[in-house]
């Protein structure tokens, strides 16, 4: 499902934090920086913790979240639980898909581009968001920096 689901904008900002988090771990990764990456996934769990459920009053929003969120954390406590970044972009896929529905669904106001990488994950193909155009693979980092291309762009 992704058509929109209407939220506070209180709630947009929250996970905007969350959102935050997770750039700076596809940073860390197209830099191959698994001691970061390591920091900003656990990051994503603690802003992940400070999201008021009681902003969600809609019943179909709060179980979409419910879904979304349990799944956001098992990939963020997977990557905080290993230092190797081949593990960390392994969990990355997961942790960018649940991601990228959150954004669609609920919106953080704020530009969002859908990237993708036809070679990662065995040449089974991998996305991620950024917040620019420009392609910054995070599952290839220095090795192939340019590998993908923009698939769709979210808005709000």
């Amino acid at each position: 499902m992704t058509e929109k689901i209407k939220v506070s904008v209180d709630f947009q900002n929250q996970l905007k934090m969350v959102f935050n988090d997770y750039i700076i771990l596809k940073d860390a990764l197209v830099k191959d920086d698994s001691d970061i990456s390591k920091k900003a996934a656990n990051d994503v769990l603690i802003s992940l913790g400070k999201i008021d459920m009681k902003l969600l009053t809609d019943k179909n929003a709060h179980n979409h979240w419910m879904s979304i969120s349990n799944e956001i954390k098992a990939s963020a406590n997977s990557i905080a639980g290993t230092t190797q970044i081949k593990e960390h972009r392994k969990y990355f896929k997961s942790l960018s898909s649940q991601f990228t529905l959150a954004v669609q669904l609920f919106g953080i106001n704020q530009k969002v581009f859908n990237q993708f990488c036809p070679m990662a994950d065995n040449n089974k193909g991998a996305y991620w968001l950024s917040l620019e155009n420009e392609i910054r693979n995070p599952y290839f980092g220095a090795a192939m920096h340019n590998c993908g291309s923009v698939e769709m762009v979210i808005y709000e």
